[in-house]
């Protein structure tokens, strides 16, 4: 009678190692989530803005050192030129008087108990002049120093903020729209245009905008976020996503006037 076989029992791994492996890919894409969200914060962009601040603070520190300086020289040169101007201009009335003297008692034979150097009166004038037109010039100097001086001791301005093109969208025709604190302002047109956040559901040339990006395949919608403005930009956004209208968003650090030349090129 011909034994039985026995029947192997053979247990397989791969379901456990697809349900691992996709666990760890799970895990890896929430990370991965999280660390970008928390790149994207205001911490961050005040962070920035602060370190900004601190680089335009020590640069005008520098220059107001070195206008300090330089006052300093124009000063001194400013002194010197006005006591060599004063010595010059005894000297011209002692000539003078001497020389009237000696017309007075031209017809006498009269002996100068010191002896009088010959001077050209037309040179001396010429050197006084040349020497009063100096003392200007670094008079004028001076206090265009100092009024340099006295704007720069004033808290620095915000430096315009340029808008460079960026990204894959190279076909699409944006508009460009600041979110600003009080509501925002439309680039479009030759001026442009605010709409209180207030009235941004009821403003007509706005939803028209925003319709005319929804109708057509390459315009846009840009959305300059100022690091004050989020609820503005979100309410902005919930109304063009109401509206299908193509939307993105660039944030924008600082207060400076934004500056858009580098797209109207």
């Amino acid at each position: 009678m011909a034994r039985r076989r026995r029947s192997k029992l053979s247990i397989s791994l791969f379901p456990f190692l697809s349900i691992l492996a996709c666990v760890i890919g799970t895990l890896t894409l929430l990370i991965t989530a999280l660390a970008l969200g928390q790149m994207d914060t205001d911490e961050v962009a005040s962070e920035l803005r602060l370190d900004y601040l601190k680089r335009q603070i020590e640069k005008t520190r520098a220059r107001i050192e070195q206008l300090k300086e330089d006052l300093g020289e124009v000063e001194s040169g400013a002194d010197d030129l006005q006591k060599q101007l004063a010595d010059a201009i005894v000297e011209l009335e002692r000539l003078k008087r001497l020389k009237e003297a000696l017309l007075e008692n031209v017809d006498k034979e009269v002996k100068p108990e010191i002896d009088v150097p010959t001077v050209d009166p037309e040179m001396h004038e010429k050197r006084k002049a040349q020497m009063e037109e100096e003392l200007q010039s670094q008079e004028e100097l001076k206090q265009k120093l100092l009024a340099e001086l006295k704007q720069r001791k004033r808290p620095p301005e915000e430096a315009e903020v340029i808008i460079q093109p960026g990204g894959s969208g190279i076909d699409l025709e944006p508009t460009f729209v600041e979110c600003a604190a009080s509501g925002i302002v439309v680039y479009e047109g030759e001026k442009p245009r605010r709409v209180l956040r207030a009235d941004l559901s009821s403003d007509k040339d706005f939803l028209a905008l925003l319709d005319r990006v929804a109708a057509d395949p390459k315009a846009t919608v840009i959305f300059l976020v100022r690091d004050d403005a989020l609820s503005t930009y979100y309410a902005a956004l919930s109304l063009a996503r109401s509206r299908y209208a193509r939307n993105g968003k660039l944030p924008v650090i600082g207060h400076g006037k934004i500056d858009l030349s580098m797209f109207e090129k």
